[in-house]
């Protein structure tokens, strides 16, 4: 069953929620951005940033701890760049279950490289 997470608190540069039945599980997003130049053409880049955060009950050496997980997302680039962000963003979460399985986020190397999914191929 889904959880829906409610909001807990607003500042100027995001928004974090929780899970009122557990307010360790938080997901905040995080808005900021700043000028970059391009080709001598000042444009805003703007970044976003994803974090989830939870506090997972675990059993170590025959003893129970709260282990903090994190998972980071960042994206950042130009209006100009909106589409081929969306086109990297998804050939990335395409891979993400694939890599989880090969122990990627455990250190390993992954075994299935990258696939850069063309724009018809995830619109």
């Amino acid at each position: 069953m889904s959880d829906t997470l409610s909001v807990k608190s607003q500042e100027n540069a995001g928004v974090t929620y929780a899970l009122p039945a557990k307010p360790d599980l938080t997901v905040r997003f995080r808005f900021s951005n700043t000028a970059k130049n391009l080709n001598g053409v000042t444009v805003p880049n703007y970044a976003t940033e994803i974090i989830f955060n939870d506090n997972n009950p675990v059993v170590v050496g025959g003893a129970s701890a709260l282990d903090a997980l994190s998972v980071r997302l960042r994206i950042s680039g130009s209006l100009e760049s909106k589409v081929r962000l969306r086109q990297l963003l998804l050939s990335m979460v395409d891979k993400l279950n694939v890599w989880e399985i090969e122990n990627v986020m455990q250190g390993f190397r992954p075994v299935t490289p990258p696939v850069l999914k063309t724009l018809a191929e995830i619109s």
